[in-house]
């Protein structure tokens, strides 16, 4: 078996063990770091530190007593012979004893790499999205002999969207083949704990300090022994308050220091996001005004000629055909002319400019509204769905009344249209966190496929035959002009929207 002392020198951190600030004990690594081959016991702390650090030392050790919130290390410098420093991580615990038990690491060559990461604080903040602050960054990290990932958050799962790293690092190969490949969550277990916690994650010798899930990440710990990456930094990225991202960053030479700096850059990325998403935004938004206003005109160019028709239309009819196929030409002529009235309709909605007039509403009145107006549209009679509203009276939402019943109805008649012959379609409501309530509205049609979801809120965008693809915009448009979004989310079946509300009560 082994004795203390030999366990104490199998250790790479250097051992004191300080009683009464002399040194009672002490391991190899210690003796090492100190350049100095002969034993410490019986030294004073004094004689080992540089001058000014015990009392630095001291006044941190007494307010850690008194219950001050401390980190978990902290530097200090030691003197060698010679008189020569060393800049050291030292963290510390108090024995029952009352003796000091203290643990040091060299960091002095990380020095460098705190002046370079430095520089990450110095990039320019108008960078134009994620890649454009990752492109900057790459010179740094390389610098550093780091490597650099970012995933991106999907369903239950990630996916690899960038890696940086210097050539020939095995982490680094090790992240490219991960691009671009949809992970689950339980194939990065590191990964799925910061989503878990909100918060960053400093791992100092993956996966040792860590135990479950995260200990057993065998790839990534077997890819950072052979990088000599024995450290890395996750940190989470949000935006609008959810986290969408994870910036990974391993690197031999990284400490706790270097983690307050990677979060803050993480803390860039985000605005780098937020950003990039916000121009993406302001260009919809131009390029939907200038859509509207095409569609205003087309609108009322259309509308005359579209009534003279109906005139025609209805004087031929009273005039009599002579024939079935007369008859059956007039039905044509009128069901297209009626086709391009709801088209004239839709156009002069989307165009418009409302004003909503906010204010507490109970939501439920409004979508009761919205549900008889639906019964009487055509997609009804051709589902005839087995429908089923559970809308809580209580609930009160801050809106337009008749804004967002004309919102409910185009997302009830859209589900009408997907959801199958004799399907269902389920509206419910609730409270989810503070100041907002979700209005869901589910049909048991085939699920959305992903290129369609992405497109389904773009004007003139349609899959259905006899559609105007407006219907969804409008209700986009809408949502906006009420403070509100409407998302469709995934759902195990059928496909289900979301339209978030602001509460008109704080409840």
């Amino acid at each position: 078996m082994e004795s203390p002392v030999e366990i104490l020198d199998a250790l790479p951190d250097a051992v004191l063990l300080l009683e009464s600030h002399v040194v009672a004990r002490s391991n190899a690594a210690a003796r090492s770091l100190l350049g100095t081959g002969a034993e410490l016991v019986g030294r004073p702390l004094a004689e080992l530190l540089a001058p000014g650090e015990l009392a630095r030392f001291e006044l941190l050790d007494a307010q850690r007593a008194r219950g001050w919130p401390q980190p978990s290390a902290c530097r200090l410098r030691f003197l060698r012979p010679g008189g020569t420093s060393v800049l050291a991580e030292v963290s510390w615990s108090r024995l029952p004893s009352s003796a000091v038990l203290l643990t040091a690491r060299d960091v002095t060559p990380a020095t460098r790499a705190e002046d370079l990461i430095g520089r990450l604080a110095q990039l320019p903040s108008g960078l134009d999205g994620i890649d454009a602050l990752l492109d900057a960054s790459e010179p740094v990290f390389q610098a550093l002999d780091w490597s650099v990932s970012l995933s991106e958050l999907v369903d239950d799962g990630s996916i690899v969207l960038r890696v940086l790293a210097p050539a020939g690092s095995p982490l680094g190969a090790y992240g490219r083949s991960l691009l671009g490949r949809r992970l689950p969550m339980r194939a990065t277990p590191v990964l799925a704990e910061v989503v878990r916690r909100g918060e960053a994650i400093f791992l100092d010798n993956l996966p040792t300090s860590f135990v479950g899930a995260v200990a057993a990440a065998v790839a990534i710990s077997d890819t950072m022994e052979r990088a000599r990456a024995v450290r890395s930094a996750w940190c989470p990225i949000r935006t609008h308050d959810r986290i969408t991202h994870v910036l990974f960053v391993g690197g031999a030479d990284m400490t706790e220091h270097d983690f307050v700096a990677i979060q803050m850059f993480a803390a860039q990325v985000g605005a780098a996001q937020r950003l990039g998403a916000l121009r993406t935004e302001m260009v919809r938004r131009e390029r939907l005004a200038a859509v509207g206003e095409m569609s205003a005109v087309l609108a009322h160019e259309v509308r005359n000629p579209l009534g003279i028709m109906f005139n025609a239309v209805g004087t031929l009819e009273r005039l009599g055909a002579e024939t079935a196929e007369q008859r059956a030409l007039l039905e044509i002529l009128r069901q297209e002319a009626e086709r391009l009235k709801r088209l004239v309709t839709d156009l002069l909605d989307f165009a418009s400019t409302s004003v909503a007039s906010l204010e507490p509403t109970a939501l439920s009145a409004v979508v009761s509204e919205a549900v008889r107006a639906a019964r009487h549209d055509p997609s009804f009679a051709g589902c005839e769905p087995e429908l089923e509203v559970q809308v809580p009276e209580e609930l009160f939402v801050l809106t337009d009344a008749t804004l967002l019943r004309r919102a409910v109805l185009n997302v009830l008649v859209n589900a009408f249209q997907h959801a199958p012959p004799k399907g269902q379609v389920l509206v419910g409501a609730e409270r989810r966190g503070l100041g907002k309530v979700v209005l869901s509205i589910w049909d048991s049609g085939a699920p959305v496929p992903e290129p369609i979801a992405k497109r389904m809120f773009e004007p003139f965008y349609t899959t259905k035959p006899m559609g105007t693809g407006l219907g969804l915009a409008i209700v986009r448009r809408i949502c906006a002009d009420l403070q509100a979004t409407v998302a469709l989310v995934p759902s195990p079946s059928g496909a289900l929207f979301e339209l978030v509300l602001p509460s008109a009560t704080s409840a």
